[in-house]
């Protein structure tokens, strides 16, 4: 009986392996971008570029910001593993001063949510 159960341990432990790796991962280039100094009214983006490094296609759901001047924008398409896609996040720089802003990203990846962030400064 100790055979036949160390057996089907034995059998089992690849599959563990190999459905852990099935499962999509969304790799990004970098998870924060600083502006810098901007200027005041003038709406600034930047472009979160990441790979589909996992073995099945990522589906994201919408992205989510902390606040109304932060808008993420997306391909709604499934990005199929080796695929490059991106999320587009645009800030408008109405409020002067120092800010740090994130957008969560949410999907059916193993790493979600990811969250990503941009900082700056709004100047006069």
């Amino acid at each position: 009986m100790k055979r036949i159960l160390f057996s089907i341990l034995l059998l089992s432990i690849p599959f563990v392996f190999l459905s852990a790796q099935s499962d999509p991962v969304m790799t990004f280039e970098k998870k924060v971008h600083d502006f810098g100094d901007i200027n005041k009214g003038t709406p600034v983006t930047y472009e979160f570029v990441f790979t589909n490094t996992g073995r099945q296609p990522i589906f994201l759901s919408k992205p989510r910001s902390s606040c109304g001047c932060t808008v993420p924008t997306y391909s709604e398409k499934p990005v199929m593993p080796g695929q490059k896609s991106s999320i587009v996040i645009e800030f408008d720089a109405a409020k002067e001063g120092p800010f740090s802003k994130q957008v969560t990203i949410i999907s059916n990846a193993e790493n979600s949510p990811v969250i990503l962030i941009i900082k700056g400064t709004v100047l006069p």
